[in-house]
């Protein structure tokens, strides 16, 4: 449903207006506040020299975006512009309107549904050769369809006009600025506080409505700040709640006066509303009221509306309520979009309304005297609808034109954005550490229902249906949710069909980049190459005819190259393209930031995922700090789409935990759990990614040893992963499997054996269905899993069935390691392993040849990146001296000891939490090697500071340590018995 104009809302004789409506932002009841800043940079955008310039304004719905433009259009028309706010359908006629004037600003609201808008800016080529032209976009997140225009626009052709973003945080700035006189007894307060723009409210709305003006409980939160229009939902509902009764009865009882009460009342409300009881007398106790949720505060002031449709929808012939024929029509019209009459008369039809006998019109009448101006209000009464009326989201996209398709494929593209609060499946998820349980149960995806059925309807028979699917690809994000990604990849399949057919070279490359990362996701790497490779063909050759145009597109294509290369094991050949990529953007001028930006950023991130995969530790960090600077850039002008690119980048920083250096990976891991965390109270698709980054924490943590918060932080994201599992969400069980198996070997390795085993059991089982299904994919956390269950099986003794696990473990990873040199560190752990688990079981001779092996491999990987394969030389090292000194062998163990010991030494220093307890493992079998060796004078020294270091670790650690403690104070009993008798004791 289209915004309606600031003329038409505020039009004599228009519909009957109802306190909801006081919300929009065409209305201006509430002084404007609190923007300052973003008006001061819109002026410098305006009087900037170009020509030609666009900006886009991103916000989620209510932070103020059309407000702020119809204060800004005022502004300017006293200063002489031509300030035209285009409504939808009319992009190409308002730029004939303006083609004339000296100074001239177009509005564009909601831009990224306007199917206008690249028309619109292909006039502005055609006709814009004098003055100064603006064109100021609001969308509540830009991302392909805004990229997209550079290509599918002929205004860059040859050319780069300006092009600019900014985001409207929620917060207001310090300056409190009123437009108009304040409502007369308000008293405005200019501190930085949203309490003023709460008062301005309450007062105007009760001044509008004839009623008291309220109390209102607010607590502010500091770390959370509403949006302006949450904040005025607070004071409307205060102040219907105020007088539930009927609009324009002024104060009731004992409420405090405000401006206008007993006064000629505002604008009428149809329905009687609510009768509440209060105490009799003055003897009661007066209580508090409960400081207001501005979350909620849109479903109150809703419930308000719905409640006074009951009479005026009675006689109207439709039943009001839950369930009920008026609010069916309701949602069905203003999900499809056609507010005339006869698109009422349609959406009757396919909520199965039938009015009385007589009474058709005046259900048509009254359905559109009250359509919900505020599309968020429109979306959550939608939302509550369709999930409260079975049936009716099929009966809503039944036989939908192409144009109704297009229409409800954009109201639900919103929706899935910035759900509705009752349409959240998550809104209370726990504090790090907190009880994961108290996750509520899952919502449906009223979002991902409405897209998968629009799309359905969707013409895709021929090659003139081309034109139509692709205005649905550029413009359905991916991030609208689980439901909307399959009906997106079905799409792309045709699209990319029926391009191959009639599409021009652009819309050819186009489809086949975004083919190829589709069958990537559906697990078809090898067969994604060629496409993208083709793609990138096509666009290096527009590119050569024109490349400020096309330049963006190829970077693009590129980024996609690489990610299929990737995907497939080709990880020089992915870095080469990233490279290729990062060089391109350094070409682009600097107007192009909103088009090379997200390319340079997208290449720099998976340049540092490059050279991990290569080994190229030096340059990982430098490519992934580059990439988050700017997504932090991007981030500012779009949080939306760039919020989880940078959780995604600081995630990326758990390679600093791999090579060594945890406390540097902490910072960023915490702060990519806290962007995640609050990412998912809102949209509940971002609950894996979520669960992702607990993980990534909770492994620095523990590498940190810090064991019982990294258990914490463990245990919440299996509890996570377990739900979206449960929920059969598409791709979770490898996730699922990667958190039980993260948990399990936490468990292991802190004496919890039992727990540990049933969770890696649990993990193998998914592992090796996984892997069955998808070896190229899954064997490498195959081989993860039976590794890491031998250890645990061997640490209950159960030695037999460790072996043969780790065996498997060790053909495995010979198999990937002659493939991809990374797996060279997992082979070196499972062969040291397997030296291990021979000599549990007495088969000494077995142990030495893969024990030797992982040292030999371990020094070779030492000598390119020590920070990174240090620890795992030491524990080879340890484990060579241990079997050399089982074979009888003490001399030669000593060399390996003393090396372990050392270097386990350092390691502690920097790492004590962590690294203390090998150490103390590694000094006793020193001690052990010197005394078998015959030297129980230097062997002492060792004994008693094993037994010292295992006695701390007990108290802390009891059921983990006091077995190894036993074992130090036997090897030193033994050494001071060899000292005291050496004749005696060997």
């Amino acid at each position: 449903m289209s915004r309606p104009g600031p003329d038409e809302v505020r039009s004599p004789g228009a519909r009957e207006t109802s306190p909801a409506a006081l919300l929009a932002p065409e209305r201006e009841v509430v002084p404007f506040t609190g923007r300052g800043r973003e008006l001061a940079d819109l002026r410098a955008w305006l009087r900037s020299r170009e020509p030609v310039a666009l900006r886009l304004v991103c916000g989620l719905g209510g932070v103020g975006k059309t407000r702020l433009t119809l204060e800004l259009g005022r502004r300017l028309r006293r200063t002489g512009w031509t300030v035209v706010h285009v409504p939808p359908g009319a992009e190409v006629a308002a730029v004939a309107a303006v083609a004339t004037a000296r100074r001239a600003l177009l509005v564009v609201d909601d831009a990224g549904h306007r199917l206008g808008l690249p028309a619109m800016l292909d006039a502005v080529a055609a006709t814009r050769d004098r003055g100064r032209l603006r064109i100021l976009c609001t969308a509540r997140t830009g991302g392909l369809w805004w990229r997209r225009l550079r290509w599918t626009s002929t205004l860059w052709a040859g050319r780069t006009p300006s092009v600019t973003q900014m985001a409207l945080d929620p917060a207001l700035d310090r300056t409190v600025e009123v437009t108009r006189d304040p409502a007369p007894g308000l008293e405005m307060d200019r501190s930085e506080d949203d309490r003023a723009l709460l008062d301005a409210a309450a007062t105007r709305f009760a001044r509008v409505l004839g009623r008291p003006v309220p109390e209102v409980a607010f607590r502010p939160t500091p770390d959370h700040r509403p949006r302006a229009l949450d904040l005025q939902a607070v004071a409307l509902a205060a102040v219907l709640d105020e007088g539930d009764g009927p609009v324009g009865a002024g104060p009731r009882g004992e409420g405090r006066d405000g401006p206008g009460s007993g006064g000629p009342s505002g604008p009428g409300f149809d329905g009687s509303g609510f009768e509440r009881s209060g105490a009799d007398g003055d003897d009661t106790e007066e209580q508090l009221p409960e400081p207001a949720d501005p979350a909620r505060a849109l479903e109150t002031v809703l419930d308000h509306e719905r409640a006074g449709w009951a009479r005026s929808a009675a006689e109207a012939g439709l039943v009001a309520g839950p369930g009920g024929s008026a609010e069916a029509a309701l949602a069905t019209t203003m999900l499809v979009g056609d507010t005339s009459a006869a698109g009422v008369r349609a959406a009757l039809r396919r909520a199965g309304v039938v009015p009385p006998e007589g009474r058709a019109d005046a259900a048509v009448e009254w359905v559109r005297a009250h359509l919900l101006e505020v599309p968020r209000l429109a979306e959550l009464l939608v939302s509550r609808v369709l999930a409260e009326q079975e049936g009716l989201i099929a009966a809503c996209t039944r036989d939908l034109g192409t144009q109704e398709a297009f229409g409800v494929l954009a109201f639900a593209t919103g929706m899935g954005l910035d759900r509705p609060a009752t349409d959240r499946s998550v809104t209370n998820v726990p504090a790090l550490g907190g009880p994961a349980a108290d996750l509520p149960a899952a919502g449906r995806d009223i979002p991902g229902e409405l897209i998968a059925a629009a799309a359905s309807a969707l013409p895709d028979d021929g090659p003139g249906d081309l034109a139509g699917l692709l205005r649905v690809t550029r413009r359905l994000p991916r991030s609208a949710g689980a439901l909307a990604v399959p009906v997106l990849d079905r799409l792309t399949h045709r699209v990319a069909q029926l391009a191959a057919v009639v599409g021009d070279e652009a819309t050819q490359g186009e489809a086949m980049t975004d083919l190829g990362l589709v069958l990537i996701a559906e697990g078809e790497p090898d067969a994604a190459v060629p496409v993208l490779q083709e793609a990138v063909g096509l666009w290096r050759g527009l590119a050569w005819t024109d490349e400020e145009r096309y330049r963006p597109a190829l970077c693009t294509a590129l980024n996609n190259l690489g990610t299929g290369y990737w995907a497939v094991g080709r990880h020089v050949d992915a870095l080469a393209v990233q490279e290729e990529v990062i060089a391109l953007c350094s070409r682009f001028p600097a107007g192009d930031a909103p088009w090379a930006d997200a390319e340079h950023a997208l290449a720099l991130q998976n340049a540092g995922v490059s050279y991990t995969e290569l080994g190229r530790a030096g340059d990982i960090e430098a490519a992934q700090r580059a990439a988050l600077g700017i997504y932090r850039r991007l981030a500012q002008g779009d949080p939306v789409q760039y919020e989880p690119r940078v959780a995604a980048v600081l995630g990326n920083f758990e390679a600093l935990t791999e090579s060594g250096r945890p406390e540097e990976a902490l910072p960023a891991n915490a702060e990519a759990v806290a962007i995640r965390r609050r990412l998912a109270a809102a949209r509940p698709e971002h609950l894996g990614e979520l669960a992702w980054s607990l993980g990534q924490l909770g492994t620095t943590l523990e590498a940190l040893g810090r064991y019982e918060e990294a258990g914490s932080v463990l245990v919440e994201a299996l509890q996570i992963q377990r739900r979206l599992a449960g929920e059969n969400v598409r791709g979770t069980r490898a996730d699922l499997a990667g958190a039980l198996s993260a948990l399990g070997a936490l468990y292991s390795t802190t004496g919890r054996a039992d727990e540990s085993l049933r969770l890696e059991r649990e993990a193998l089982e998914i592992r090796r269905e996984l892997a069955r299904e998808h070896p190229e994919r899954y064997l490498h956390y195959l081989a993860h899993s039976l590794s890491n269950l031998g250890v645990t099986y061997a640490r209950r003794g159960r030695y037999d069935e460790a072996v043969l696990l780790e065996e498997e473990a060790v053909g495995i990873r010979r198999n990937l390691a002659r493939r991809n040199a990374r797996s060279l560190k997992y082979l070196a752990q499972s062969l040291s392993n397997l030296g291990v688990r021979y000599a549990d079981l007495g088969r000494f001779d077995e142990a030495l040849p893969p024990t030797q092996e992982s040292v030999d491999m371990l020094r070779r990987l030492v000598r390119d990146q020590p920070e990174k394969y240090r620890a795992g030389l030491a524990e080879a090292l340890a484990n060579l001296g241990a079997t050399l000194l089982d074979l009888d062998k003490p001399a030669e163990a000593l060399r390996p000891m003393r090396e372990a010991v050392a270097m386990r030494r350092q390691l502690a220093v920097e790492n004590p939490d962590k690294h203390r307890p090998d150490l103390a493992l590694t000094v006793s079998n020193l001690a052990s090697a010197l005394s078998a060796a015959g030297d129980n004078v230097a062997a002492l020294g060792h004994a008693r500071e094993a037994v010292e270091m295992r006695r701390r670790l007990a108290a802390d650690l009891p059921e983990r340590y006091r077995s190894e403690l036993e074992r130090s104070r036997g090897v030193l009993a033994r050494i001071e018995a060899a000292i005291r008798n050496p004749t005696t004791v060997r």
